[in-house]
C-alpha cells in the first residue's frame, strides 16, 4: 500500500483501527412539540456547555504535553463553538422549525462546511476537519456517544484511519509509532500534532480500513512512502535493523546542532528555518538553525476575527524574534487567492490565483498594509528582522512598497518608537517575470529569497495540487534550473544576499544544486535542518559548482537528475 509521506522514517506496530461512527448517518430530523421547545433548548445548551468544557481539556492537555502552538488548535475550537453566530443559528432553527436539537447543528454544519469546501488552498480545507471535529463532540454530547479512546493504547501500535480529528490526534500517547490516515493532508491539524510528536505519518493511503485488519502487524517505511502488512520474518528483522540504524543517524546527527553549515573547505551557507508559529520557532532553534527564512504572516491572519491589530502582530512577531534574534525574515501579508479570510470579502474573479494577492492586495489596502509594516518595524527592535515582499512582479511594485515603509518609519520616529533604521528590505522571486528580470529589481532590494514551490508551478503551467497533471511539477526541469540559477548570478553581480526558502531548500539532493549555484542562505522545515547541514559538509566549494555545472548541461530533468545523483556518488 502507498501513501503521501507527512513526516518520514520507519515505524513498526500492531495495527489500531479508529472506526469512527459518521455520526451525520444516525440522526434522523425529528419534530417536536411547541409546549417541548425550552426542554429541547436547555438539552442543547447543557451539551453545548460539557463541548466547552470537554475542548477546555484537551487545550490544557495539549499545553502540558506538547507546546503553545498546538493548543491554539482547541482556542481556535473554542472560538468555533462560543462563536454567538454559530449558537444562536442553531437555536432559531430550533425554534422556527419545531426540530429537534441533534439536526439543527446538522444543518449549521452543513451551511459552514459548504463554505469551506469551496475553497482550493489545501490549508483552508483541511480547516473543515475542525469544523468537523467540534461538532461531532457537540452531536455525540447530545446524543450520549462516547469518543473511542485512542489515549488508551498500551502497547507498541499503528494507528490506522479515515482521518483523525485534533482532539483524537491530541490522545496519541508514546506507544502509538506511526499515523496512517486514508484522507487528511500534509497541512491539516492532525499532520501539524504528528510531526511536532516526531510520529511517522502517511495521508492518502486509499483502502486502509478495509485492507488492513485489527492487530495486524505492521511495517511502514515513511521514506519510500510504503506500507507492508503482516511483513514475512525476513522483511521485520531488514526493518528492526533500519529503524536502530535511524535511531543511531539522528544521534550522530545531532552533533551539527551548534555547528555553522559549511563545505569541506569552510565556505558557509547559513541554514535557516521555514515558520508559521511560536512553536515552529523553538524547533527551528532546537534543531540548529540560527535564523528564519521565511515567516508566514498569513497564519496571525486566518487565525482572527478581524484583521489584527498593531499591537497584536507586534507582540506575536517579537515573541518570535527573541527566540531567534540572529536573523529572521518576515514576509508580509500573503492572501488572497484562495487564501480567503471569514471577515473580508474578496472581489470575484475568473482566476484568483493570478489575482488581487499578496503584495497586489497589499498595495490596494494601503491602510492594513502599513499596520502589518509598524508591527515589524517595532519587533525588530529585538533582533536582525528583515522586510519581505510576496509575489512581486515588477519594479514598481518594490518602489511604492519601499514607500509605505519610509512612511511608516517617520511615524515611528515621531512617536518615539524604537525599531532597525536600517532594515532591509527584499523581494521574493516566485513568478517568471521576477526572475527574468531580476538584474532590474536587485537594484532596488537588499536581498532576494527564490521561492521555488510557485517558480516550478508557474513556469512549468501546473497545478501543483491536481492529481492529474501534479507530474508536470518538476524542480529539475531546465528552464526551472535556468530560472534558479539566473536569479542567483543577478544577486551576486548586484552585490545583494539570495536565499531559497521553497521545499527544494530542504532536499538533500536539491540543496547541492542550489549550494552549487552559489546560494548564501537555504531555508526548510525543521527537521530538516541537521540532514542539510550534513548534506553540505560532504563537498569543498568545487565540487558542488562541478555537480552543478554537469546537471546545467543536461537537456531535460530525467538526465539532469541522474547527473546530480552520478555526481553524488563520484564524491
Amino acid at each position: 500500500m502507498k501513501g503521501k509521506r507527512v513526516y518520514g522514517g520507519i515505524a513498526i506496530g500492531r495495527a489500531f483501527l479508529v472506526m469512527d461512527v459518521k455520526i451525520e448517518n444516525v440522526i434522523k430530523k425529528e419534530n417536536i412539540d411547541i409546549n417541548k421547545l425550552e426542554t429541547e433548548i436547555d438539552r442543547f445548551e447543557l451539551a453545548h456547555k460539557k463541548t466547552i468544557q470537554d475542548i477546555e481539556k484537551l487545550k490544557e492537555h495539549a499545553l502540558n504535553t506538547i507546546g503553545t502552538s498546538e493548543a491554539e488548535i482547541f482556542e481556535a475550537h473554542l472560538d468555533m463553538v462560543k462563536d454567538p453566530f454559530f449558537i444562536e443559528s442553531i437555536i432559531k432553527k430550533i425554534k422556527n422549525n419545531l426540530i429537534n436539537a441533534e439536526y439543527a447543528v446538522l444543518e449549521a454544519r452543513n451551511e459552514i462546511l459548504k463554505t469551506f469546501n469551496n475553497m482550493q488552498d489545501e490549508y483552508l480545507k483541511a480547516r473543515a476537519n475542525d469544523i468537523l471535529d467540534v461538532t461531532d463532540t457537540l452531536l455525540k454530547n447530545l446524543m450520549g456517544i462516547e469518543n473511542q479512546n485512542i489515549a488508551n493504547i498500551s502497547t507498541e501500535a499503528i494507528v490506522v484511519a479515515k482521518d483523525l480529528k485534533p482532539s483524537q490526534t491530541i490522545q496519541l500517547n508514546n506507544y502509538v509509532k506511526g499515523i496512517i490516515l486514508e484522507e487528511g493532508s500534509v497541512t491539516s491539524h492532525a499532520a501539524i500534532v504528528a510531526k511536532a510528536k516526531g510520529i511517522p505519518t502517511l495521508v492518502g493511503v486509499e483502502g486502509a480500513l478495509d485492507k488492513i485488519k485489527n492487530n495486524s502487524l505492521i511495517v511502514m517505511d515513511c521514506e519510500k512512502e510504503k506500507i507492508i502488512i503482516d511483513p514475512s520474518k525476513e522483511e521485520l528483522e531488514y526493518y528492526t535493523k533500519i529503524e536502530a540504524k535511524q535511531t543511531e543517524e539522528k544521534v550522530r546527527l545531532s552533533k551539527y546542532k551548534n555547528k555553522k553549515c559549511l563545505t569541506k573547505d569552510g565556505f558557509e551557507i547559513k541554514i535557516f528555518g521555514n515558520v508559521g508559529s511560536i512553536e515552529e520557532a523553538k524547533l527551528v532553534k532546537e534543531n540548529g538553525g540560527f535564523g528564519i527564512g521565511l515567516l508566514r504572516t498569513e497564519l496571525i491572519y486566518m487565525n482572527s476575527k478581524h484583521f489584527p491589530t498593531e499591537e497584536e502582530q507586534y507582540n506575536y512577531y517579537s515573541e518570535i524574534v527573541k527566540i531567534i534574534p540572529d536573523e529572521v525574515i518576515i514576509r508580509t501579508l500573503d492572501i488572497g487567492g484562495d487564501k480567503m479570510l471569514p471577515y473580508y470579502k474578496f472581489p470575484e474573479e475568473m482566476n484568483p490565483f493570478l489575482g488581487l494577492r499578496a503584495i497586489r492586495f497589499c498595495l490596494k489596502n494601503k491602510d492594513i498594509f502599513k499596520t502589518q509594516l509598524r508591527a515589524i518595524l517595532r519587533a525588530s527592535a529585538f533582533g536582525k528582522v528583515k522586510i519581505m515582499l510576496p509575489m512581486v512582479s515588477n519594479l514598481e511594485e518594490i518602489i511604492e512598497s519601499k514607500k509605505i515603509i519610509e512612511e511608516a518609519k517617520k511615524e515611528l520616529k515621531n512617536e518615539h518608537i524604537k525599531f532597525d533604521e536600517d532594515i532591509e528590505v527584499g523581494i521574493m522571486i516566485e513568478i517568471p517575470a521576477a526572475a527574468i528580470s531580476a538584474d532590474i529589481l536587485a537594484k532596488e532590494v537588499d536581498f532576494f529569497s527564490i521561492g521555488t514551490n510557485d517558480l516550478i508551478q508557474y513556469s512549468c503551467a501546473v497545478d501543483r495540487m491536481n492529481k492529474n497533471v501534479s507530474y508536470l511539477y518538476d524542480p529539475y526541469h531546465p528552464s526551472v534550473l535556468r530560472l534558479i540559477k539566473m536569479t542567483i548570478d543577478a544577486a551576486k553581480n548586484n552585490n545583494i544576499e539570495v536565499g531559497v526558502c521553497g521545499e527544494t531548500a530542504g532536499d538533500p539532493d536539491f540543496s547541492i544544486i542550489l549550494a552549487g549555484m552559489g546560494a548564501d542562505e537555504l531555508s526548510m522545515s525543521a527537521s530538516m535542518i541537521p540532514y542539510i547541514k550534513d548534506t553540505i559538509a560532504r563537498y569543498n566549494r568545487n565540487e558542488l559548482e562541478k555537480i552543478t555545472s554537469n546537471v546545467m548541461n543536461q537537456s531535460d530533468s530525467k538526465s539532469a537528475y541522474e547527473a546530480l545523483i552520478g555526481g553524488k556518488n563520484a564524491n
